[in-house]
């Protein structure tokens, strides 16, 4: 077989090792903190956050008295010991009789997910305000509409003003390859007000093994090199 590197002279020969070892990373690009607006226009193609790709956002309005742009709502990756994505917006507040309910869905595929949990940011609740995300996810598979065609899971963290419950999560064994997320927004001013800074999701997956091939390959390279002086 032809070996588009075999050819090359051992300064070249590295640059195609690098070249081989991140074409992974160049196929999607990377998360970063944007619009939901741009999130959803990455369609199936998605981004990467932590090597995991995740896509097909999609949002809307459910019911309620006040209504949020996805331009005013902005996504933020985070990685580290967790990787996940943040929705923050100025715009997540009700208040007096005003309520409102929106709905938030995204995919991670492919992966080694381990587990989910999710965390309120919630500021200015006013009791009786209320405000809650439930989170549904769908296991190895991403939702069809509102539909999980497999087994799915939710629970919910909220704060009425008084009492703040978060964070939640749920742990999955064995460990998934795709999780759907389908996230629902509820703000109820109920007499008061309710606003929310925002509410992220974070997954624990093991750490990153893409290291691994170009190691072994390196170490192979190596070892090529040293009887080629003999």
């Amino acid at each position: 077989m032809y070996n588009p590197c075999g050819m090359l002279r051992w300064s070249p020969l590295w640059f195609c090792l690098f070249a081989v070892c991140s074409t992974s990373g160049l196929a999607t690009p990377l998360c970063v903190t944007d619009t939901l607006a741009n999130y959803i226009a990455l369609g199936a193609g998605g981004c990467q956050v932590g090597g995991l790709t995740v896509v097909n956002f999609g949002y809307s309005y459910v019911s309620g008295d006040v209504s949020i742009s996805d331009a005013d709502i902005t996504v933020t990756p985070s990685t580290g010991a967790f990787i996940g994505l943040k929705f923050s917006s100025s715009d997540f507040s009700v208040s007096g009789s005003d309520s409102a309910v929106y709905q938030l869905s995204y995919t991670y595929d492919p992966g080694d997910i381990r587990s989910l949990e999710d965390i309120l940011n919630a500021t200015t609740p006013v009791f009786p305000g209320f405000a809650q995300i439930t989170t549904e996810d769908c296991e190895n598979s991403a939702f069809s509409g509102a539909i999980c065609p497999t087994t799915s899971d939710t629970f919910s963290v909220s704060d009425n003003g008084i009492t703040l419950n978060s964070p939640a999560s749920v742990t999955f064994s064995p460990p998934l390859s795709t999780l759907g997320i389908l996230d629902t927004i509820e703000l109820d001013g109920n007499g008061a007000s309710s606003e929310i800074a925002g509410f992220g999701s974070d997954l624990t997956v093991p750490e990153p093994s893409t290291a691994a091939p170009c190691l072994l390959l390196v170490a192979l390279l190596l070892r090529r090199r040293r009887f080629q002086r003999f």
